[in-house]
């Protein structure tokens, strides 16, 4: 625990324009939501619907797309990613009145501004409210949790003196499955699929019958269909559109009905029309379901049986209901593991809903798909093994069933592949860098701290064959742990440390070790810290020739980093093929690179002194209004550099940008050094809202309540555009960051640690948290601005004897139990 008095940083930037926030969005803490009042935003502001199978991000104007596992080879509808119209196409809703004019409740596409509108995201639920004309529509998009179906649920109502007649049509276009194929061989591909209406069953039905699909077991039947009959109906969205109109202006809906168009070649889409005369004051409510049934292909019959199953399901009365129900207990559940009450009003709604709620998201889609982000990026292993740490708490199995998996993706001599391809018949990416294997260490120790479960390292998982698509033998968990190790072992430099490989986190870095002989000290420090989980691990599950081992190594890779990695100021970044340093005073480029100066602090290597001093260099020459830069200077790239170190230009990206997923390193930093007006000061710069408000809307152009990916920087004119949001590693770290070393609940192998990290000016706050089945409500008090704390401890009550310090053993936490524990920092 530690608490200082507030230092002064440099000034916020002023917002580029004078536009009030509160008129562009609001939070509803009480009710978990966020309400956009503005659909015609610098950006699209996504949120993600899903049931863990079928996946739909859907933005505030109604753009966004559908997915079943994969948006690679299972991508039901067509989004268009960096091409104009932005933002389209989605998922549509036209309310045709009878003199003829059109609007969307969603805003796009029609763009005919509402009387009254906004758009309201919560967790795995979007609902829109608009009014135009004495008409009020509320559209709420979500997966349902117990079918593979998009629900579309319309309610209209009419305030007016007389009833209004309107013609509802809800439209969306379908995608030819396998995407990235798709825009090579569509044109083909338009040849091998149908849409057709069905009568009995009142649907469209789409099927892609392209025998090119990897897993024809996987292809779909895909329908659209309504609770109530329709009017009308189109499978061809030529036809539905019209040539060179776009679905602003849809020739359907311009002469009020489609033409009930079937297709058996072209381009297809699923468009149902239903008129409606609403009496004044009444609500009609009308569903569209948008679904997938699996087998089509092996099986028609089956799966047209199973279509009239699940439409049959739907179509019950308070079906919508009773999915919406079970959907909102799923997100209540997830979000019941940990939850806070802060003096901080910002940092609470980050903490206790948006970042669980982004760390769900990162866990499903890794770093592959948003509404910049096509999908084609596999599942990255080391992004997974970080994006675990968030879900640990939350969603144990989870994690421990993907951990599996990435162990299985693990050869032998035990490095890893770098890429799991979401297209799983393709090759994954096999470049070896000096850090995925790293992160196993990492992801175990969080499991086992947080579980307890010893026999989990005893399972046994297959070994990544050369051929890098089959297996060959195995080994037991704790085996794949050691290999591990024993690859960086047996991968150092000349200086002993790690050699940089293809990279090592930070990918570029590889630019530097083209011949294979340049050494990362960030991986150095990386390794010391891997090393001290494994360590406590083998103690854990006594394993005590490995632990002397393991023991050596660390000694060994920490003398390394003394005696190569201290630049006189700061730590240096590595060596490069020649044997020079990165990352020194003597460079003219990239002298001052984050990483190690945050890691040194992480993996406790070298003095406090020399600790303390590159984290106070770090906030002098990195820190910026929005976070810390990744290095300084930026390296200059082409013309300007015909050889360059990146193609990235100064400010962007790994050359000079706020890398935020590094950012959240140095808040851990900061606190584990006692500094908590400025740990807490790197955590609020980053967090969306408040970066926003410090950008201003028009630059940072990203979500209020999605972590970035990065922000650029102060070297670059377009400094401030948070431009690749929710896909981040910045989620998880910062989940973490904030949970177990600002609040400081932070759970270890013999129990759970309390180590809070405020400001001064905070006198208490509270914790709810779930650990092994036993809910704790934790009631801290401060009461010393002193960096060094005495604990006092009660547990129901009954205070613990001062040996116990503030690590409570969990022989305290019996589980299927609650326990009060409250906490005086003296």
């Amino acid at each position: 625990m530690c608490n200082q008095k507030s230092e002064v940083s440099q000034p916020p930037a002023q917002p580029p324009s004078s536009i009030q926030l509160d008129e562009i969005y609001r939070f509803d803490d009480e009710g978990g939501a966020i309400d956009i009042l503005q659909p015609d935003l610098p950006a699209p502001w996504i949120n993600y619907l899903s049931n863990g199978t079928l996946h739909a991000f859907v933005s505030q104007a109604g753009g966004g797309f559908t997915w079943r596992k994969s948006p690679v080879t299972g991508r039901l509808t067509r989004y268009r990613m960096q091409n104009l119209p932005v933002d389209s196409p989605g998922f549509y809703i036209y309310l045709r009145h009878v003199d003829g004019s059109t609007w969307s409740p969603t805003f796009r596409p029609c763009e005919v501004r509402p009387d009254s509108w906004s758009a309201r995201h919560e967790p795995g639920l979007t609902r829109f409210r608009a009014e135009y004309k004495g008409l009020e529509a509320v559209l709420t998009l979500f997966v349902a949790p117990n079918s593979d179906t998009l629900i579309w649920d319309l309610e209209l109502t009419a305030h007016s003196e007389d009833s209004i007649e309107v013609d509802v049509f809800a439209y969306v276009e379908l995608s030819q499955m396998m995407w990235q194929r798709e825009q090579f061989h569509g044109y083909y591909w338009r040849h091998m699929l149908n849409v057709w209406w069905d009568p009995k069953l009142q649907t469209l039905i789409y099927l892609d019958h392209n025998q090119f699909h990897p897993k024809i077991d996987e292809v779909p039947l895909v329908y659209f269909a309504s609770d109530k009959a329709v009017d009308s109906y189109s499978g061809d969205r030529d036809a539905f559109i019209g040539s060179y109109r776009t679905e602003r202006t849809p020739q359907a809906i311009e002469r009020g009905h489609c033409g009930n168009e079937e297709l058996s070649t072209g381009e297809a889409c699923g468009a149902l029309h239903r008129k409606l005369i609403l009496s004044p004051g009444k609500t009609n409510r009308l569903s569209f379901y948008l679904g997938t049934i699996t087998g089509a292909l092996v099986d028609f019959k089956t799966a047209k049986k199973e279509v009239e199953i699940q439409l049959e399901k739907l179509r019950q009365p308070d079906r919508i209901i009773k999915e919406l129900t079970v959907l909102k207990d799923w997100w209540s559940e997830h979000l019941s593991h940990f939850k806070c009450e802060l003096p901080d009003a910002d940092a609470q709604r980050q903490i206790n809903l948006w970042g669980p709620v982004n760390c769900v998201q990162t866990a499903r889609y890794s770093r592959s798909v948003n509404a910049n982000a096509p999908g084609i990026r596999g599942i990255g292993f080391r992004d997974s093994c970080q994006d675990m740490l968030a879900m640990v708490s939350r969603k144990p199995n989870w994690a421990r069933e993907l951990f599996l998996k990435l162990l299985s993706k693990q050869y032998q001599d035990g490095h890893t592949v770098h890429m799991i391809p979401l297209d799983e018949t393709a090759m994954p990416g096999i470049n070896t860098h000096s850090d995925n294997h790293l992160w196993l260490p990492f992801l175990a120790y969080a499991i086992l701290a947080e579980t307890g479960d010893r026999v989990f390292f005893e399972k046994t998982v297959p070994w990544l064959a050369k051929d890098h698509l089959h297996t060959e033998g195995e080994a037991t968990v704790w085996q794949h742990l050691l290999a591990a190790v024993k690859f960086t072992q047996n991968n150092r430099g000349t200086h002993g440390l790690p050699l940089t490989l293809a990279g090592d986190w930070n990918d570029i870095i590889g630019r530097f070790s083209t011949r294979g002989l340049g050494e990362s000290i960030f991986a150095g420090q990386q390794y010391v810290l891997a090393l001290q989980y494994m360590i406590e691990m083998a103690e854990y599950l006594n394993d005590n020739t490995s632990l002397t081992w393991l023991q050596n190594c660390r000694q060994e890779q920490e003398r390394s980093i003394a005696e190569h990695g201290w630049d006189g100021a700061w730590w240096r970044r590595g060596y490069d093929d020649d044997g020079k340093a990165i990352g020194s005073h003597n460079c003219t480029y990239g002298k001052l690179f984050l990483n190690p100066q945050s890691w040194s602090v992480l993996s406790n290597t070298g003095s406090r002194s020399q600790q303390e001093a590159s984290m106070q260099t770090v906030y002098e020459q990195l820190n910026t209004p929005m976070g810390v830069k990744k290095l300084t200077p930026g390296f200059p790239t082409w013309p300007e550099d015909q050889d360059p170190f990146t193609g990235y230009g100064p400010g962007c990206g790994e050359n000079g940008a706020v890398f935020c997923h590094a950012h959240a390193w140095a808040v851990i930093a900061e606190a584990s050094l006692g500094n908590s007006e400025r740990a807490w000061l790197y955590y609020r710069e980053l967090m969306p809202h408040l970066a926003l408000k410090t950008a201003g809307l028009e630059r940072y152009q990203g979500e209020p309540y999605a972590w970035a990916s990065n922000i650029v920087g102060p070297e670059n004119a377009r400094s401030g555009w948070a431009n690749v949001t929710h896909i981040s590693g910045t989620a998880a770290w910062m989940d973490v960051a904030a949970t177990q070393y600002l609040l400081g609940v932070r759970p270890e192998l013999e129990g759970l640690r309390l180590a809070p990290c405020v400001p001064a000016d905070w006198k208490n706050f509270t914790v709810q948290r779930i650990l092994r089945d036993c809910k704790l409500t934790i009631n801290f008090t401060l009461n010393s601005p002193k960096p060094i704390h005495k604990y006092l401890i009660r547990v129901d009550g009954e205070e613990l004897s001062s040996d116990v310090e503030n690590l409570i053993p969990y022989n305290f936490f019996p589980a299927k139990s609650s326990r009060t524990l409250d906490v005086f920092v003296k």
